[in-house]
């Protein structure tokens, strides 16, 4: 093979944890709407309040305008499966900057506020309409910031009310982010997200697909520094076929796997501690041991790829294993280590790794 310095990794990556389990992102195999693959965003009822979500990011270079998205909503579309009991699902959140200032606008686009899924289940298109309601948030271009949440505001009209904040003609601010989310803990649901249109560019949502910068994500904690990066280490154990008649083997098949995801964590907080030790309960400022509790967690690392694009390590389940060895010396620091293995999930991958291109 040849030498091919542009893919050759430097820098670092950064994990992050989900802990407890009650909101995951994931690719699923099951429910899929056009490809191998849909998005599906899950709360198990329980938990805080907290963006689960698919998002496009890196749309600026597009031109699209805040008065472009008010005056053309219908531009905008995705498909969704819903499951579960009423509630609020989906929202259809747009981040738009301002190309002259660091102000900037949240537009949170709310078509399936106390909503009941369809019976059969089945794929549905929603389209954006001006009578949306939304809600607004954001920093006007002094800083200030403002926040309208009584759905006064609706799609067409996005503009204006950002201008009645304190911005400055807001429809000319860029859209920069796209989000479909899952925002209360409750009640236990499930969507399932395919097939993107943003301002009639329709994306196909696949791993590594065409979508600008697609991150899958919910409220990870980041675990902060560390003493010397994060290892990820997959192995697989074969079995040889044998047949009398040959002395090579004629297949192998594969037995068992496994992933392993191990740093050692610099800074030495009571959720860090919590995380690496698997029977840890932690409460308040207080964690304690010996209640044999096997906590389930969320893991991502990301990273830059060689093209200098996200790079994306996703492990929807896993658990904290091994020894926790923690010293306290004088002018030393405290490292945490912690040892990381991943479980399997129904329709989903254990692990996976995307590479996005903006």
């Amino acid at each position: 093979m040849a030498k091919t310095i542009a893919n050759v990794l430097v820098g670092t990556a950064t994990l992050y944890v989900r802990q407890p389990n009650d909101s995951i992102a994931e690719w699923d195999t099951a429910h899929v709407q056009v490809g191998t693959h849909s998005v599906k965003l899950y709360k198990n009822g329980s938990g805080n309040a907290g963006s689960t979500h698919l998002e496009l990011s890196g749309l600026t270079s597009r031109g699209i305008t805040m008065t472009h998205v008010a005056t053309d909503p219908t531009d905008f579309s995705f498909y969704y499966w819903l499951s579960g009991a009423l509630g609020n699902y989906l929202q259809f959140e747009m981040l738009f900057e301002d190309p002259d200032s660091e102000g900037w606008a949240e537009i949170t686009v709310v078509k399936q506020q106390t909503k009941t899924p369809v019976d059969p289940e089945a794929w549905v298109l929603e389209t954006l309409a001006g009578g949306d309601k939304c809600g607004i948030g954001g920093h006007a271009e002094d800083g200030t910031p403002f926040f309208l949440w009584d759905l006064s505001v609706t799609a067409t009209d996005m503009a204006t009310k950002c201008n009645d904040q304190g911005c400055t003609d807001a429809g000319a601010w860029m859209l920069e982010r796209v989000r479909l989310e899952l925002w209360e803990p409750e009640p236990a649901r499930t969507a399932y997200v395919d097939t993107v249109e943003i301002d009639s560019t329709v994306y196909t949502i696949e791993p590594g697909g065409d979508g600008p910068g697609i991150a899958l994500s919910s409220a990870f904690t980041e675990v902060g520094y560390t003493e010397d990066g994060v290892n990820m280490e997959y192995a697989a154990e074969e079995t040889d076929i044998m047949v009398h008649e040959e002395t090579f083997p004629i297949d192998s098949a594969i037995t068992k796997e496994s992933i392993t995801i191990t740093c050692n964590m610099a800074e030495a907080s009571l959720v860090n501690m919590n995380n690496a030790m698997a029977g840890a309960v932690l409460s308040g400022t207080k964690i304690t041991l010996g209640d044999g509790v096997n906590k389930t967690m969320n893991l991502k690392i990301e990273g830059t790829n060689p093209a200098g694009y996200l790079r994306a390590i996703q492990v929807p389940k896993a658990v904290a294993s091994g020894t926790v060895g923690m010293s306290y010396k004088k002018g030393e620091k405290t490292i945490i280590p912690v040892s990381f293995k991943a479980l399997k999930t129904q329709n989903s991958p254990v692990c996976t790794i995307v590479d996005n291109a903006a």
